[in-house]
């Protein structure tokens, strides 16, 4: 009995040794599922960036727009004098630069608007913009850029496309 076990364990180690390993099958469809879970990821993480920088112009926003109620508690106006608004609380983060809007000889001075632009308009080309009342709104495109010259970003009506209420 003894010899006929050892004689049917080494069959059966034999028979163990030709079918060990992948076939190349398994081995395609674990490549193409780690590929497709690769690619949906990838996606995401765009996303998720994108979405953080938008919140972080959100926050630099809020921020400049308190620095603008402070200004205005000590002067009873928005501008700094009649031709030029207050130097901006932040005037630039990572990927975003920050302006009020329209010039300051045209406005009254008892209220304001700040945009943020992408540095890269073709990365990022939305742009968000607070009003005095803390309202929030994100435009698909716009006209303006970072590298205008002017210290404000133009307020025309038509610069700015495709716009809703931002929701947080």
């Amino acid at each position: 009995m003894t010899l006929y076990y050892v004689i049917s364990m080494s069959k059966l180690k034999k028979q163990r040794n030709i079918h060990s390993g992948f076939t190349l099958i398994q081995i395609l469809f674990s490549v193409i599922a780690v590929s497709v879970l690769a690619v949906i990821a990838i996606h995401y993480i765009g996303y998720y960036q994108r979405y953080t920088r938008l919140q972080q112009a959100h926050m630099a926003l809020m921020q400049n727009s308190l620095h603008m109620e402070q200004h205005y508690q000590r002067h009873l106006s928005y501008k700094l004098n009649s031709t030029s608004w207050p130097k901006l609380y932040i005037s630039q983060n990572k990927h975003f630069c920050f302006k009020l809007m329209g010039d300051p000889k045209l406005h009254s001075g008892d209220t304001f608007s700040i945009k943020a632009v992408a540095l890269d308009n073709k990365k990022e080309p939305r742009i968000l913009k607070i009003n005095r009342h803390g309202t929030v709104i994100m435009c698909q495109t716009s006209e303006n850029n970072c590298d205008e010259d002017d210290s404000f970003f133009n307020g025309h009506v038509n610069m700015d496309k495709n716009c809703t209420i931002f929701n947080r």
